[in-house]
């Protein structure tokens, strides 16, 4: 049962339901950003609770899942049309930052491991079984062209804020799609054969394919900080080669970090093996360690790309007991993205003209169709009467100063 509040306008006494087209299957875009903002920064649980109390708007939780998945209809996704258009056509992209002659273009890629709903509610979770897949895989990737530094002169700790910043993050794609976007997204970004473009990734084997394949003039860096972590876990803060192998890595040599990881001493399995895969770590990014020493890198740490997966993947769908399907992901994830980069007002914006612009067409039709009507039976004065409510209504929009409808008022 869905519990839904009628308003009246004070001046002309028309009365109104706001959420009567949610349950009709539409949705009003005021409304639908109140929905989507609430389960956006709250559980869809949480955000039945906060409907009902501000809006009196009462729905269970998989229909609140259902009318989010519905605004996926609403999306605009030019990037996925430039990039069919780039790949199939070689229609270039349009050109939406002006980046400067020589200066270097950074892209720091990470993925987001979420749990999949259904692997998740399945009862036979045997190995045997078909899908073995327990994750949804969240690809996030942030351009910037450099960091400013925004801490005071006299602050203990710098900080740092990374200029022209934008973010692109996808769960329903693969990765050749995901990288064919990105490929585009480059483009847009002001990348061309005057700027260099730097990609720093976890080292992942599948990314380096990836960037050999769709980035070959790029210059690939291995996150300083991964290499770092996975040298603490071998040796401690308190082992004598601690010290020795952070001066190693923060002079970029491979070398002289497997010559040191090499000398430390193992004492039961688990450490052997962690041995080795640090060892094979290394190996395998021994060049992208050296690609730091290039004379215009000015950013060693995926720090942007760590930090966008916390803001876009890790903070709302990463909480306990939560479990998601890709599509579902997927909606939440745009509008994530959105925010991200700044522009969901914008976003909102549009859809809020939009719907506008056809309410007031449905509106005048109506009215047309009214006030023949009307005419037709020799009742002018009805038809009067609906044209003056319909201006009244219109000319006290946004005016209506009851209780009831301040408390309530939409957009």
């Amino acid at each position: 049962m869905v519990s839904l509040k009628r308003l009246r306008c004070a001046n002309c006494t028309f009365l109104t339901t706001p959420a009567q087209k949610l349950i009709e299957g539409g949705l009003l875009s005021s409304l639908a950003e109140v929905f989507i903002e609430l389960c956006r920064k709250n559980t869809f649980r949480d955000a039945r609770h906060l409907l009902n109390k501000l809006l009196g708007i009462d729905i269970p939780v998989m229909t609140l899942h259902r009318f989010v998945r519905a605004q996926s209809e609403h999306f605009d996704n030019d990037i996925v049309t430039a990039t069919k258009a780039l790949f199939e056509s070689g229609e270039m992209p349009r050109v939406d930052v002006d980046l400067e002659e020589g200066k270097p273009l950074y892209l720091a890629i990470d993925e987001g491991l979420v749990r999949d709903w259904e692997w998740h509610h399945r009862k036979d979770k045997s190995e045997n079984t078909d899908k073995k897949r327990s994750f949804v895989t969240a690809y996030c990737a942030v351009f910037f062209d450099g960091r400013e530094l925004i801490s005071g002169p006299g602050a203990n700790i710098k900080r740092y804020a990374l200029t022209n910043r934008y973010a692109h993050a996808s769960a329903t794609t693969s990765i050749d799609e995901y990288f064919k976007e990105l490929v585009t997204l480059s483009i847009r970004r002001g990348l061309s054969s005057k700027n260099q473009l730097f990609i720093l990734t976890d080292g992942a084997k599948y990314l380096s394919s990836a960037i050999e394949t769709y980035f070959p003039h790029a210059i690939h860096l291995l996150d300083i900080f991964h290499l770092k972590k996975r040298i603490k876990e071998l040796i401690g803060e308190k082992h004598s080669l601690f010290e020795p192998c952070m001066s190693a890595v923060h002079a970029y040599s491979p070398e002289k970090i497997l010559k040191l990881v090499k000398a430390c001493p193992v004492f039961d399995e688990k450490t052997a093996a962690t041995k080795e895969e640090l060892i094979t770590y290394i190996k395998r990014n021994t060049q992208i360690i050296k690609n730091h020493r290039h004379p215009n890198t000015r950013v060693h740490g995926s720090a942007a790309a760590e930090k966008s997966v916390d803001l876009l993947v890790a903070r709302r769908f990463k909480n306990r007991g939560m479990s998601w399907t890709e599509p579902g992901c997927e909606v939440l994830l745009y509008f994530q993205v959105l925010a991200y980069n700044k522009s969901l007002d914008a976003y909102w914006r549009r859809r809020h003209e939009s719907v506008f612009a056809l309410l007031q067409t449905t509106q005048s039709t109506k009215f047309a169709a009214s006030a023949k009507k009307t005419v037709r039976k020799k009742q002018k004065g009805n038809a009067y009467y609906h044209q003056v409510r319909l201006i009244d209504c219109e000319r006290t929009k946004g005016t209506n100063t009851t209780p009831m409808a301040a408390s309530h008022q939409l957009k």
